[in-house]
This record gives C-alpha cells, structure tokens and sequence, in this order.
C-alpha cells in the first residue's frame, strides 16, 4: 500500500465516522472538499512513504493559495480541519505523526466589513420588495432572517422549518462545533415567514426552510454563492449602492444591538460564539464611536471636572 492509498483509505474512515458524529452538513461537506483536495495532491507527490511528509502541507498551501486564491483566513481554517484529520488518524494509529504545525498556517488577517446604518436597517426591513426580484416572498424572507436572527450562511441554508417556534418566538440552530442554540424570532419575522411558507408549502418540518429544485426535482439546500447572490441583488437594489453580502446582515444584527444596549454577554448567545473575547472584539470593531463616547462620559464626570 503506497502512501496515497494509505491516505485514501484513512479519509474514508474518518469521513465514516464524522457523518456519525457531526450533525452538520456543512461541516461534512468542508471535510470533503479539504480532505478530497489534499489527497490529489499526496496522489501527485506521493510514493512509498509510510508518513506524510510535512513538506507536503507547506506544497499545498502554497499550491492552493496560487491556483485558487485564497486568502489567508481560508487557508488558516483549510489547514485547521487537516490538523483535526490527522489527530484522528494518529489516534486510531492509522499514521503516527501530525504533519500540519502551527507555523504552517499564515497570519491571520483583518476582515472588513460593510454594515448598514440604522436607517438602512429600517428601510431593508419596511416590507418594500423592490421590483423585478425573483422569487420575492423567499427572497425577502431570507433576507430578514440574517438581519433579525444574526445566523450564519451555513446555519440558515440547512435549517429545518421544524426548528422555527413561532409560540416563543425563537429559531433553534446548529452552529459551529455541532452546538446547538437559540435565536430571535420577532413578530415582524415571523409574518414575513408564514407568508413566504404559504406560498410555498413550507408545512413539514424536517424539509428545509430554503431550498431549491434540482434538475432531478428533489429538494437542496441553497448554496452559499446562492445565498450570497440573492442577498446582494435585494439589498443592493433596494439601498440602491451597496455591496451588501449575508455575512454584512449578520454583523448588522449584531451591530444594532450593540447600539441599542444589549448586553455582550446575550449578544455572544444569539451570534453563537464560543469565546466571549470574539463578541468584545465585535463590539470594538463596529461600534468604536459608541465606546469612545462611553468612556468620555465616565472622566467627563470625575468630581474634579464638575466646575469646568
């Protein structure tokens, strides 16, 4: 058995196991195109060797950053699920050194983003659809959910209807890490949600709430270029100039709470961050004029300062 064949089967394996364990088809299919790339390059490279060699990490970082253009916060989380892959072979004694070390992976770099105002807010959420939008009624569904749930794209394209309870106004949904949480559902949402599931039969609650018709008529879930498309062509037509993408809606969710006084600590639940630090860091980042002015306000009141 030569070394790709040794890969191969090991990548089989652990995909087996990992369709047992994750409930997130999401995360499956990131673990099938990394793991399914990486072995066509240990195909090309790769001979008798009985361990992958840590050259072959560097040679294809390097490769996919030419040929596919990724940027580094791609490659950092590509080269994350490699190391998760390997511990796992380690562990199960299929290889029996991690070839992925921290200093493969490039430095981190700072994502900008594009929020829209709170008039932008109000004026997305009027209920206006502007003209010529395919498939309106989902369309503008789609578009309220990221910006009053906060949801990532993977999170709102295999949600269920099943997991929309309009009782409580709240949607359950599987984040990162297969960790489940609760998330807003305010009234306007929700209206907006009945019609779109009228018109479209949206009544059992295993199907996807969004979804297209495939060639072969089954139902599947929206892509996240499909998801991205929709929502720069509604946004960006009804706001007229901005290059709005899901992701923006989710940190203008986050941003308007912000701004409005919600605790961090509530905000770091419905956004569904593991680590308290990535919502402060959220917080410094889109509302830096709202913190300064804080601040200000706390010396402006010192006693010394009472008479000036």
């Amino acid at each position: 058995m030569n070394l790709y064949e040794k890969y191969e089967q090991a990548r089989e394996e652990y995909l087996a196991s990992l369709r047992i364990v994750t409930n997130s088809q999401e995360t499956y299919n990131k673990y099938v195109f990394v793991l399914g790339n990486f072995g066509e390059y240990v195909k090309a490279h790769g001979g008798e060797e009985e361990e992958i060699p840590p050259l072959f990490i560097v040679g294809w970082r390097n490769e996919i950053k030419e040929t596919r253009g990724l940027g580094n916060n791609s490659i950092r989380h590509y080269l994350t699920l490699l190391h998760s892959f390997f511990k796992w072979t380690i562990e199960h004694k299929i290889f029996t050194e991690q070839p992925v070390s921290k200093g493969d992976k490039p430095k981190q770099e700072a994502v900008e983003y594009d929020l829209l105002s709170e008039q932008e807010i109000e004026r997305t959420l009027s209920g206006e659809i502007p003209p010529y939008t395919p498939n309106p009624l989902r369309t503008r569904a789609i578009v309220f959910m990221f910006l009053l749930t906060g949801l990532r794209v993977s999170e709102l394209a295999y949600l269920p209807v099943g997991n929309l309870n309009f009782d409580e106004g709240t949607v359950t949904v599987c984040g990162k890490g297969d960790k489940l949480r609760t998330s807003t559902l305010p009234k306007s949402l929700i209206r907006v949600l009945k019609q779109y599931m009228t018109a479209y039969g949206k009544t059992d609650g295993t199907a996807l709430l969004f979804s297209s018709t495939g060639k072969d008529g089954r139902e599947k879930p929206f892509t996240r270029q499909n998801i991205t498309t929709v929502v720069e062509r509604y946004v960006n037509r009804l706001l007229g100039h901005r290059h709005i993408g899901a992701h923006d809606l989710r940190h203008s969710f986050a941003s308007y709470l912000i701004t409005h006084g919600e605790k961090l600590e509530n905000i770091q639940q419905l956004l569904g961050h593991s680590s308290y630090a990535t919502t402060v860091i959220y917080a410094s980042h889109l509302c830096p004029k709202r913190i300064a002015t804080e601040a200000n306000s706390i010396f402006d009141t010192m006693p010394i300062f009472r008479n000036c």
